[in-house]
C-alpha cells in the first residue's frame, strides 16, 4: 500500500511540565467528558467516522465459520450475496492464503462494512456496491495482469500475496526505524535474531507497506502497535491479508472521505468539491486510493482505466446498477483539500487557552487540529496520552489513590556471542500514575563488569565485553514516581560464549546509478570483526576498471566507463584466522542523456518538478524542499509518479527477461515485470 495510509503517531511524546508548577490531579471523569465535548463540537462527519471504524473483538472474529448461525450480521449479509463458489469463480488464480473464510473474518472484524442502516438506505445494495468497489481496487493492486491467457484480467485478482522480490527472510526495507524520528519512535521497528530490522514490504490484498502503516493497522486489529511491527508476516499468512483491504476501505485520510462514506452516500460534496470534479461515484474512490499518480490528467490513466473495467465486471456479477451518468474515472479530477466536505480535524494537539479554574490557569486539555501530529481521534486513549504528554498532570479515577509504581525490566534474554555484544534493556512497560525516573544497575559486576550506556533512561544499551565462558549478567531497574515511591525489577541476560573464530562482516555503500564518464565515484566499506582480528582488504572493479584505494583501505574511487553497462565493485576481506568473505555493490552505468532521476539525498536542494528515486519509487517535487523524506508526510513536498525506466529494478527485470529463453521462466519474469511496471499503484 505505497503512500496510501499516511503515518499516524500513537503513543510517544516528550513531557513538557510547567515551570515551577506542581502536578495537577485531573479526574478521569473530567478527562472523558472533555474529550466527548470536543468531539461533539466537530462536524457530524467525525462521529460518523468514529462509529464506522469500530471493531469486533478477535475471539468473536476467530469463531466465524462459513454459514454459521452465530456469525455476525454483516458476515451473514455477505454470505447471502457471495458464496464460497462465487469466491472461487471470481478469484481462480488467487494465492492459497486468500481463503473464503479469511475473507469472512476480515469482513467480520468491521461491523460497519456491509452493516445495517436505520435511515432507509438499502443495506444490501450498498454492500454489493462496496464489494464490487473493493474487489476492483485490490484486483488492480494484486492481480496477475496477464493478457496472454484466456482468463480475463478482472478475474486474476489476489494473485500476489507478498511484494515481488521480497521474502520473510529479507531484512530492512520500507521502514523509518530511527527512534530519533517520530515515525520510528511511535512505530518502533521489530528486529530479527541478528539485530537487523524487520522488513515492512507490501503484504496482503492492499500490499500494506512501511512501519507507519503496519503500526496503525496493528492497533486496530490488536489494540497495540507492537504485534504487527514484530510479526509483519501475519499480514500475509492470516485473515489479516483481507482485513487490510476492509480497514483501508473504512478509514478516511482527511481531507479525503472514506470510500465507504463515498459509496453509501454519507459523504456529499460541497460546492468546492464539485468545482474540482469530486462527485460521488467509483471514480472518486480511485482519487482516494492513488489520485496523485492516476488522476487529474487530460486523459484516463491506464491504471484507472483498469479499475473502471474491473468495477464494471464485478458490478455486473454482483447485480450492482451502474448509472450512465456515474463518474467512473478521475481524469481532470482535482485533489481533495481542506476546503472540501471531507476535511476533518482528527489530530490531538495542546490547547493553549487560558482557564480561570485551574491553579496555573492552563486548560489541561487538548484540541483537535487538521495538521498531522502524534495523537489521533481515531485511536482510543490518544486524548489521554496527549493531555499527559502536554501537561504535568496526574489522571485520578474518583477517590482511588494514585497507582503505586511497578517496575518492569523486560523479559530475560539469551544471547550467543563470540566477541563484544550490545544488548538493549527496555523499561518502558513500567507503570505508574505519575511520571517516572529510571536507574539501571548491574547486580553482579564483581564477576564481569558490563557498561550501561544510559543508566537513567527507560531504554538503554548495555555493552558486554568478550567472555571466555558462558555468564549470567543480572541488571536491576529501579523506578521512582513523583511521590518518591520506588519499585524494582530484575532482568537476567545469559550470554553463551562461542569460542569459534567467526568471519568478519562487510557492507558496501555507494550510488546505485551513475552516468557514463562520471568522475570521482566513491564506494565505501563498513567492515567489522567480533574478535577484532587483523584484516586484509582487497578491492576489485569489473570490466577491467582501476580505482584509487584510500589510505585506510575503507573506500575506492574511480571514473565510470564511457559505455552503458552494469559494474560490480567487490571487496574481499580476510581475517587473521583465514576466514574470508566477499561484499559486492552493483552499479548501473547509464547514458547521460537519458534524463534519469537520481537517488534522493537529505542534504540536496530540490525545486518544483525535480524527480528523484527513493525506496525504488519515483517522486516529483511540488515545491522547493530540502531534507524532507519522500513519502513520509501526508501534505509534504513530494508526490509519487509512475515508475521510471531508469530504476534498477526495472532494468534487472529487462535483462532477466532477455536472458531467460525457457518459456515458463520467461513468462514468470514477464508477469513480474508487468506487475512491477504497470499495476503497482500504491
Amino acid at each position: 500500500m505505497k503512500g496510501l495510509l499516511k503515518p499516524l503517531a500513537i503513543t510517544l511524546g516528550v513531557c513538557s511540565p510547567l515551570a515551577n508548577a506542581q502536578t495537577y490531579d485531573l479526574p478521569l471523569s473530567q478527562l472523558n467528558a472533555d474529550e466527548q465535548a470536543i468531539i461533539n463540537q466537530q462536524p457530524a462527519g467525525l462521529q460518523l467516522v468514529l462509529d464506522s471504524i469500530q471493531t469486533l473483538d478477535n475471539d468473536t472474529v476467530d469463531a466465524i465459520t462459513v454459514l454459521s448461525s452465530t456469525n455476525p450480521d454483516n458476515v451473514k449479509r455477505v454470505e447471502s450475496i457471495l458464496s464460497s463458489s462465487d469466491w472461487d469463480h471470481l478469484f481462480p488464480q488467487r494465492n492459497s492464503a486468500y481463503t473464503y473464510l479469511n475473507f469472512l473474518k476480515g469482513i467480520g472484524k468491521f461491523p460497519a462494512f456491509c452493516g445495517d442502516y436505520n435511515d432507509g438506505r438499502n443495506a444490501d445494495q450498498i454492500c454489493r456496491k462496496s464489494l464490487a468497489t473493493m474487489f476492483a481496487h485490490f484486483t488492480q493492486e494484486t492481480g496477475g495482469h496477464d493478457a496472454s491467457i484466456s482468463l480475463p484480467q478482472w478475474r486474476q485478482g489476489l494473485y500476489y500475496l507478498r511484494e515481488v522480490g521480497w521474502t520473510e527472510e529479507t531484512s530492512g526495507g520500507y521502514g523509518i526505524c530511527d527512534p530519533g524520528l517520530w515515525q520510528g519512535a511511535s512505530y518502533p521497528c521489530g528486529t530479527n535474531a541478528d539485530g537487523s530490522y524487520k522488513s515492512y514490504f507490501g503484504r496482503g490484498s492492499k500490499q500494506l507497506s512501511y512501519n507507519y502503516n503496519y503500526g496503525p493497522f496493528s492497533l486496530a486489529m490488536f489494540g497495540n502497535v507492537e504485534k504487527l511491527l514484530n510479526e509483519p508476516n501475519l499480514v500475509a499468512d492470516t485473515w489479516l491479508n483481507l482485513a487490510s483491504a476492509v480497514f483501508f476501505y473504512l478509514y478516511p485520510q482527511p481531507p479525503k472521505p472514506s470510500m465507504l462514506h463515498v459509496m453509501d452516500g454519507t459523504w456529499q460534496p460541497n460546492a468546492h468539491d464539485i468545482a474540482g470534479g469530486l462527485v460521488p461515484g467509483f471514480g472518486v474512490t480511485t482519487q482516494i486510493i492513488n489520485g496523485g499518480v492516476e488522476c487529474g490528467g487530460s486523459v484516463e490513466h491506464r491504471q484507472s482505466a483498469n479499475r473502471i473495467e474491473y468495477y464494471r465486471e464485478f458490478a455486473n456479477y454482483l447485480d450492482v446498477p451502474v448509472p450512465g451518468d456515474e463518474v467512473l474515472g478521475c481524469a481532470g479530477m482535482q485533489r481533495f483539500d481542506t476546503n472540501g466536505n471531507g476535511a476533518l480535524n482528527i489530530y490531538w494537539e495542546e490547547d493553549w487557552s487560558w482557564s480561570p479554574d485551574t491553579p496555573n490557569n492552563v486548560s489541561y486539555k487538548c484540541q483537535l487540529v487538521s495538521y498531522q501530529g502524534p495523537y489521533s481521534a481515531f485511536i482510543e486513549g490518544d486524548y489521554r496520552r496527549c493531555v499527559e504528554d502536554k501537561f504535568d498532570v496526574r489522571i485520578v479515577d474518583g477517590d482511588q489513590p494514585p497507582q503505586l509504581p511497578v517496575a518492569n525490566a523486560g523479559a530475560d534474554q539469551n544471547v550467543t556471542a563470540n566477541g563484544n555484544v550490545s544488548i538493549q534493556l527496555n523499561g518502558t512497560q513500567s507503570t505508574s500514575s505519575t511520571s517516572l525516573s529510571y536507574i539501571w544497575q548491574q547486580n553482579n559486576s564483581d564477576v564481569i563488569a558490563a557498561t550501561i550506556e544510559q543508566p537513567n533512561s527507560a531504554i538503554t544499551n548495555v555493552q558486554i565485553p568478550l567472555i571466555s565462558e558462558s555468564t549470567n549478567f543480572h541488571f536491576t531497574l529501579t523506578v521512582t514516581d513523583q511521590a518518591s515511591q520506588t519499585s524494582n525489577d530484575e532482568v537476567v541476560i545469559f550470554v553463551s560464549s562461542q569460542t569459534n573464530n567467526g568471519a568478519p562482516t562487510a557492507t558496501l555503500s555507494g550510488p546505485d546509478q551513475i552516468t557514463v564518464g562520471q568522475q570521482s565515484i566513491v564506494v565505501s566499506a563498513s567492515v567489522s570483526d567480533l574478535e577484532q582480528d587483523e584484516l586484509s582488504l582487497s578491492w576489485n572493479i569489473s570490466g577491467g576498471i582501476t580505482g584509487q584505494v584510500s589510505a585506510n583501505n575503507q573506500s575506492i574511487t574511480f571514473t565510470a566507463p564511457n559505455t552503458a553497462q552494469t559494474l560490480q565493485v567487490s571487496l574481499q576481506v580476510t581475517d587473521s584466522a583465514g576466514n574470508t568473505i566477499n561484499a559486492v555493490k552493483t552499479i548501473e552505468v547509464i547514458n547521460s542523456d537519458s534524463n534519469c532521476p537520481t537517488e534522493w539525498k537529505s542534504d540536496a536542494i530540490y525545486v518544483e518538478n525535480d524527480t528523484v528515486l527513493y525506496n525504488q519509487l519515483t517522486w516529483r517535487a511540488k515545491w522547493w524542499t530540502q531534507g524532507n523524506i519522500p513519502g513520509t508526510e501526508q501534505w509534504g513536498p513530494w508526490e509519487q509518479i509512475p515508475q521510471t525506466h531508469c530504476t534498477a529494478a526495472f532494468k534487472r527485470d529487462c535483462r532477466a527477461i532477455n536472458k531467460d529463453r525457457n518459456s515458463t521462466g520467461r513468462n514468470e519474469l514477464l508477469n513480474r515485470f508487468i506487475h512491477r511496471a504497470s499495476s503497482r499503484s500504491s
